[in-house]
């Protein structure tokens, strides 16, 4: 348990042995009474997402992205 004060700008500092544990950097804030209670958001690894999704397009749209938002929405193709 720790003892935080706020500042004059309303600010709070958590401890970072809290912090550091939960591993976010985002939280929802809610009020339960006179509690405040903070909920992580979980981060995505956006890594996870390359190379999940197979399309069949000229590589050459990929240089632009104009082209390629074009091509992927069933537009016509310049190339």
């Amino acid at each position: 348990m720790s003892v935080v004060f706020m500042d004059e700008y309303g600010r709070i500092r958590i401890p970072r042995k809290y912090l550091e544990s939960i591993r976010s950097r985002r939280f929802i804030v809610r009020r339960s009474g006179k509690a405040i209670i903070l909920l992580p958001v979980e981060e995505e690894d956006l890594m996870e997402c390359v190379d999940s999704v197979e399309v069949d397009v000229d590589p050459e749209a990929f240089r632009d992205y104009n082209e390629l938002k074009k091509v992927l929405l069933g537009g016509k193709h310049i190339y």
